[in-house]
């Protein structure tokens, strides 16, 4: 595909706030295509997406008009012009901005129209839309730019085909969700059949806090087709000629890891945390976690402890040690029988351990909670929590207990995504010992204990939480048992007050607990519901 001028596509990692950083890597392209009319980055790569409140803050926005200023500057030493998108201050109002930068100058300003308010985003709460959409002119072709949510509508692309914009830039901070590229090629595509305009989409990479963003940033032609597409979770920087060709796209099982893994790399990394400390059980979310943790991390970086209990089987301990093994990491074994001797004791007079067990479960958890967060004190590592989506749903987790941690490398997977992913990962090379995968699962806090003791099956659990989570589906129209549909529902409702609490985690699918899925704690709804129906 021909186009007008030579443009370059940067799909950057940016740290939300660290406006040096940002600003150096913005140079450091720069000066590394001198010869390409124009250098496109993603939707607020100076302050990293989202920044959230910190745009709120007036020394922050200072300090934005500050770099902004410097890069201006030094574009008078520069051949290639570039497309800077930032928070941006003008006449008091606050804007989702991108600035056209030449040879010492501002040659054009847009703003973002449409502003998503729904799911993750809260950006009617910080910023003002723009006013009327306007092409920018630049060596005499006229470029139509369209910030992120403005391409998902027809207006600000029909106003800019009618001022006789030529092609559409589309800047992107588009956070990572199961099945989300597919439907932005669709949104390009509607817009492109509408203006036979050609479309250059170039996204963000990389995690922040609980997103992930997967770049995948790709050019469409005038007939809607791809011609070029960028890698998944990969920075990269590319100037688009005749020879570039799309990127062949990943498995879901892929896609899904890489997902995951970038979430914990950038989590610990940007956060400057040495490593991360892993409570190895012997059972499949924890070796999925550690596993994950020692592909993007490396060995060195991941701490595995086992702390058995004495309801801990020789199967969990032996599976354990192998895993550790594979995975070549530091593997230390501290019981905690000694400590659930002195609660015991510590409590006797007060608390009847025949008729509280659970109690005394938790206690387990709890006590390793606090032997791993002893030593993330001492050596600064992060504790990496091991809990599932299914589990994080339901409440099946100690607070204060096994959801103590600075992240969780599995709040968004479902307990048969993790069974999924773990069999993804040994057809790659087998890490995990089959045996962690095939037993039956089970925390083990009691003799005999299985997971299904207390959860239906966890295809039906699973699938139960999916209507009630990701559809919003009514109970009734689910299609399983209605006292278990019910059942499950009122778990879910009654643990919102744990989830509250948990760590962040990555999102993978468009109702992740945290940021994205926000209920009252104090919620009526269900027992309301109940009354009715009895």
């Amino acid at each position: 595909m021909d186009f007008p001028l030579s443009f370059t596509l940067a799909q950057l990692n940016p740290t939300a706030g660290d406006l040096r950083r940002n600003t150096d890597k913005i140079k450091q392209v720069w000066e590394a295509h001198p010869d390409t009319d124009l250098i496109i980055f993603s939707e607020m790569v100076l302050s990293g997406y989202p920044a959230d409140d910190l745009v709120l803050k007036p020394y922050f926005m200072d300090e934005v008009e500050k770099h902004v200023q410097e890069l201006i500057q030094f574009s008078k030493s520069q051949e290639s012009a570039i497309l800077l998108p930032t928070p941006w201050r003008n006449n008091g109002a606050l804007y989702n901005a991108a600035h056209l930068i030449h040879g010492g100058a501002t040659l054009h300003t847009s703003y973002k129209h449409h502003l998503p308010n729904y799911g993750v985003f809260d950006e009617k709460r910080i910023f003002t839309s723009g006013g009327n959409a306007s092409v920018a002119e630049f060596k005499d072709i006229k470029i139509g730019i369209m910030i992120c949510e403005d391409m998902w509508f027809p207006d600000v692309a029909g106003e800019l085909k009618a001022q006789g914009a030529e092609i559409l830039i589309v800047p992107n901070g588009s956070p990572y969700q199961q099945d989300i590229h597919s439907t932005r090629q669709t949104m390009a595509k509607a817009r492109i059949d509408e203006t036979g305009l050609p479309l250059i989409y170039v996204n963000q990479v990389g995690g922040q806090d609980e997103l992930v963003f997967d770049g995948r940033s790709f050019v469409m032609n005038e007939k809607g087709e791809v011609t070029y597409q960028m890698p998944a979770f990969k920075e990269k920087t590319e100037t688009l000629s005749d020879t570039n060709t799309a990127i062949a796209a990943f498995d879901k099982g892929e896609t899904i890891y890489n997902a995951l893994t970038l979430g914990i790399h950038d989590y610990v990394v940007k956060n400057s945390f040495p490593g991360v400390l892993i409570g190895l059980s012997g059972g499949i979310d924890s070796a999925l976690a550690a596993t994950l943790a020692v592909d993007v991390l490396g060995s060195d970086k991941v701490h595995c402890v086992m702390m058995p209990s004495p309801y801990t089987s020789k199967e969990s301990l032996e599976d354990a040690k192998a895993l550790a093994k594979n995975l070549d990491v530091r593997y230390d074994i501290i019981p905690i029988e000694n400590i659930m001797g002195a609660y015991d004791a510590t409590l006797k007079e007060h608390i009847k351990k025949e008729t509280n067990g659970v109690t005394f479960e938790n206690i387990q958890s709890r006590a390793r909670a606090i032997i791993l967060m002893a030593l993330s004190n001492s050596s600064g590592k992060m504790v990496l929590t091991t809990g599932n989506k299914s589990e994080m749903a339901v409440g099946y987790a100690t607070l204060y207990g096994d959801m103590c941690g600075g992240f969780n490398a599995l709040k968004d997977v479902y307990k048969t995504q993790v069974y999924e992913l773990c069999e993804w990962r040994n057809k790659q090379s087998p890490i995990i010992p089959e045996r962690i995968i095939t037993k039956a699962p089970s925390a083990e806090l009691k003799p005999d204990q299985t997971d299904q003791d207390t959860l239906p099956p966890y295809e039906i659990l699973d699938d139960i939480l999916h209507h009630l989570v990701e559809e919003e589906t009514a109970p009734e129209d689910i299609p399983h048992d209605k006292s278990l549909v019910h059942k499950v529902w009122r778990m879910l409702d009654i643990s919102e007050y744990k989830r509250f609490q948990s760590p962040p985690g990555t999102k993978i699918t468009k109702q992740a607990f945290g940021r994205n899925r926000r209920y009252p704690l104090t919620n009526g709804f269900f027992k309301s519901v109940q009354d009715q129906r009895d």
